[in-house]
């Protein structure tokens, strides 16, 4: 038997069929059953983002090759499958005898009622030799397959999928004819009863299929599964973020595999800020229905609730979480602004070619402007943010790092990396660490709410206070993983949060932990941080622009992942 190889694929396809009786059955949706076969192979539509459609790479729940079955499966008119609860402790034969069901019941084709030892042990005879599976004597009706490939998901969605002309089928000629689609017509085939399942695994994978066989018993049934079968939901969760004012829709999907259900579907918590358009849905297996989920929040925050779904085989619960939150602005070295959410764009230093490089921004108080500065002191004004003098062309002992606004927004403060401070316009020198040690360098300035003081945060995590800023503790003695990279303060000046190149985020005084990055496998270092006007979230950006939203901070895009001209050196909010 000749072996197809396809480049990424490299698998072979055969199939040995016994006396196989085919009949029409009514299908779910627009299901092809024998003894008709689809006019062409089927692959999963362009963009398909559906139950493990986003996951780089399989899991547990998502097995290799179920990404594409689903997607082939909505292809063909049916809903994704709804894997058993105890799917992560049924072995692998257990596991390709439920995706077969599944496959079957979904069509309105009568499941294969169990599996044994007997017909496991003929179906991995073959796979251990690389063959088609031998039948036991005195059956009425059977069929096999095999697949040279070890991956159950990727064996069944090719014998389903893929088994037309210029397919992984072997037996099928490029031209179509005898021998395509067999495999297909085996797994949906019609048995006597009782009928039976063996499968083989490990080099291979193989399925045998027998009706009639009275001889066997099975260890292993469809009928012990059933109860166990889920409502499908998708997505298994929702996170949004809106602007104020705005109402978001969401879409969630919900269908029946294996079995009819019947569904209801209701909330819990959430302060009347979410909304469902239905409540219950009558679904036929391997049909599917979509309820719209709406979130409009009655002010600036984070909203939580709890999705309620039962079916015939108990309840679910799924987390919900929208964000009603403002948009920012993020700045790279080079000057160049990009604006999310509400945040307006009001100029850039992008392609001027400057004698440094800019190494922070800080947003107007109120919003309508914002200012950059560049590492020689340079301060560049847009909008409605003043210009009330800089550091540019005087010499400097150490290169700056941060500003900070006055809380009036008619003055701010530079700092430098030996811990020098530079005030302008209305706000006041309170002292600095200029000329005195400090372990590390100095890499941000956090302003107080009251316009009279200032905190500096150095690379070790260590925290100055200055005028009225409070100490409310630091990091300065603690071991840290990655070196501290900027500070922000709370609103009114009763805390500040320190976050480190690595994500992670120390919060002290009134500054509440909303989350952090600490621990996650990052792509790029985290750059800065800034928080939200109420002081019950805070967003991370990183070098490569990636954007993490924390508490009631909004997420509303970011440059991850995008061409840019330089790297990201800081993020500001919009007010």
């Amino acid at each position: 038997m000749s072996v197809v190889r396809k480049a990424a694929v490299c698998v072979a396809l055969a199939a040995l069929v016994a006396f196989l009786p085919l009949s029409r059955h009514d299908s779910a949706g627009a299901a092809v059953v024998p003894p008709q076969n689809p006019g062409a192979n089927i692959s999963p539509p362009p963009g398909y983002s559906g139950p493990c459609g986003s996951l780089a790479e399989p899991n547990l729940y998502c097995p290799s090759g179920l990404t594409t079955m689903y997607g082939d499966r909505q292809s063909e008119g049916l809903s994704p499958m709804s894997l058993p609860s105890n799917w992560n402790v049924l072995t692998p034969p257990e596991q390709l005898f439920v995706l077969t069901n599944l496959e079957r019941v979904d069509r309105g084709i009568a499941p294969i009622a169990g599996l044994t030892a007997t017909l496991n042990a003929y179906a991995q005879f073959g796979a251990d030799l690389g063959r088609d599976p031998g039948f036991p004597s005195g059956i009425a009706s059977g069929g096999s397959t095999y697949s040279s490939s070890p991956s159950l998901g990727v064996s069944l969605a090719m014998w389903m999928y893929d088994d037309g002309p210029g397919g992984t089928n072997s037996d099928c000629p490029p031209t179509g004819g005898a021998g395509c689609w067999a495999h297909r017509d085996i797994i949906l085939g019609q048995y006597a009863s009782p009928s039976l399942m063996g499968v083989g695994y490990g080099p291979a994978t193989t399925q045998i299929f027998v009706g009639g066989d009275t001889a066997d018993t099975p260890y292993f049934t469809w009928a012990q599964e059933v109860p166990l079968l889920p409502v499908g939901v998708f997505p298994q969760g929702i996170n949004e973020s809106v602007l104020p004012g705005v109402t978001q829709t969401s879409s969630l999907q919900l269908w029946a595999s294996g079995e009819a259900m019947n569904v209801s579907v209701a909330l819990s918590g959430g302060g009347g800020a979410f909304h469902l358009a239905g409540s219950t849905c009558s679904l036929a297996p391997g049909a599917s229905c979509t309820i719209a989920l709406t979130f409009t929040p009655p002010s600036l925050g984070a909203f939580s609730a709890t999705l309620v779904v039962t079916g015939p085989n108990g309840t679910q619960y799924f987390p919900l979480r929208a964000v009603s939150s403002h948009g920012y602005n993020l700045v790279g070295s080079d000057g160049g602004v990009f604006s999310y959410g509400d945040a307006h764009f009001y100029g850039s230093t992008g392609g001027r070619g400057l004698s440094q490089p800019v190494v922070g921004m800080s947003a107007t108080p109120g919003g309508g402007g914002y200012w950059l500065v560049a590492s020689d002191g340079g301060v560049f004004n847009y909008g409605n943010a003043g210009f009330y003098g800089s550091m540019g062309g005087q010499r400097l002992n150490a290169p700056i790092v941060g500003m900070a606004p006055t809380p009036d927004g008619k003055g701010y403060w530079l700092v430098a990396s030996d811990g020098g401070v530079f005030g302008f316009g209305d706000a006041p020198f309170y002292g600095s660490r200029g000329g005195q040690p400090v372990d590390g360098s100095v890499v941000g300035i956090a302003a107080d709410a009251t316009g009279h003081g200032y905190w500096l945060v150095s690379s070790q995590g260590g925290v100055f206070s200055y005028g009225d800023a409070g100490f409310y503790g630091s990091a300065g003695s603690l071991p840290l993983n990655r070196p501290v990279v900027g500070i922000a303060a709370t609103s009114d000046g009763g805390g500040y949060w320190l976050v480190a190149s690595d994500g992670g985020v120390f919060n002290y005084g009134d500054a509440s932990f909303e989350g952090s990055m600490g621990g996650s496998p990052l792509i790029s270092p985290v750059v800065g941080i800034a928080a939200t006007t109420d002081g019950s979230g805070y967003w991370l950006v990183a070098r490569d622009g990636g954007v993490f939203n924390c508490g009631d901070a909004g997420f509303f895009g970011s440059m991850g992942g995008q061409p840019r001209a330089a790297p990201v050196v800081g993020v500001a909010p919009a007010t």
